[in-house]
């Protein structure tokens, strides 16, 4: 079975900041008013590397002793009996069958099973999982049937501004990772955003650290300091295509948004039409503006006053 997002919910995943944002061009104004925001197949981001094999074995010594460890506890009573029944023989005791096969044989029936089901992992599941066409169709499968929102943990990024905010003339938005929106579990009991790994070169095999087997990217990218949502494509809340390209949109709570920052460049239009969309359908949610400090190189905001 391939991995999914819900893989990776583990109790030592880092945990999200309490804001996290999403850097928007001018045009994309839409995804305040509709509440609906994009969410991208890894295989169709702008990193051509996002879904690469970061590991040397898909199953490798760590696979292979929990293999081990499953056959050493599988119950050989329940396995017995289930086979007598599917060959119509229901009425014969387990048990039974099990001393009369350890006469047979000459051997204890219950090593021999565990035997015969470990020369199957060796001999034949381990080679088939770690082929490097069993490797790359599962990467294929990730790649194409999950979805993603990647947001960020700084609003305050000169780069970020630059290649994902329209070179400071979009704008920024400020999301609540505490909402209900990121939160997965029947009740919301557990975080859903996963914080993206930075690295070059490989592991031995996904169980030294799934993270950086499935939630990676190479070392450029970690300006980005990124954090993702993964949703299965089919959960999007509608789906289209435009071109060569696919869109998925999903809807957010509007209370999900804690506030709203223009790029430093951004136009007086675009501020004048979100400060009144923000009053119509988002009246708690602040409006601030990017300041450049040059003499530090760092980057503030001011709010905007109210027209």
């Amino acid at each position: 079975m391939d991995p999914t997002h819900e893989d990776f919910a583990a109790d030592d995943q880092p945990v999200a900041p309490p804001l996290v944002y999403k850097y928007v061009v001018a045009d994309r104004i839409d995804v305040l008013r509709n509440a609906e925001i994009r969410f991208t197949p890894p295989l169709n981001t702008n990193d051509l590397f996002e879904v690469r094999q970061t590991f040397d074995l898909l199953a490798g010594p760590k696979m292979h002793a929990l293999f081990n460890e499953t056959a050493a506890q599988i119950d050989t009573d329940q396995t017995m009996r289930e086979v007598l029944e599917e060959m119509g023989l229901g009425a014969i005791p387990a048990d039974a069958m099990k001393a009369h096969l350890s006469q047979f044989m000459g051997g204890d029936v219950d090593d021999l099973l565990r035997a015969a089901l470990g020369n199957v992992v060796n001999d034949a599941l381990l080679p088939m999982m770690n082929s490097v066409e069993n490797i790359d169709t599962m990467l294929e499968r990730l790649g194409r049937n999950l979805i993603c929102l990647s947001l960020t943990e700084r609003p305050d990024s000169s780069p970020m501004w630059a290649h994902y905010g329209g070179n400071s003339t979009g704008f920024v938005i400020a999301f609540d990772s505490q909402n209900v929106f990121f939160r997965r579990g029947e009740e919301g009991e557990r975080q859903g955003l996963q914080k993206i790994t930075y690295f070059d070169g490989r592991i031995g095999e996904p169980m030294d650290d799934p993270y950086r087997a499935f939630i990676s990217k190479q070392a450029d990218w970690s300006y980005e300091r990124e954090w993702r949502l993964y949703l299965k494509a089919d959960q999007a809340t509608r789906s289209f295509t435009v071109g060569d390209d696919e869109i998925h949109l999903v809807q957010f709570p509007r209370e999900a948004v804690r506030r709203v920052v223009l790029g430093l460049r951004a136009s007086q239009e675009l501020e004048a039409e979100l400060a009144v969309l923000l009053d119509q359908e988002y009246p708690e949610v602040p409006l601030t503006r990017v300041c450049a400090d040059r003499s530090t190189a760092t980057l503030s905001e001011q709010a905007v006053a109210a027209g």
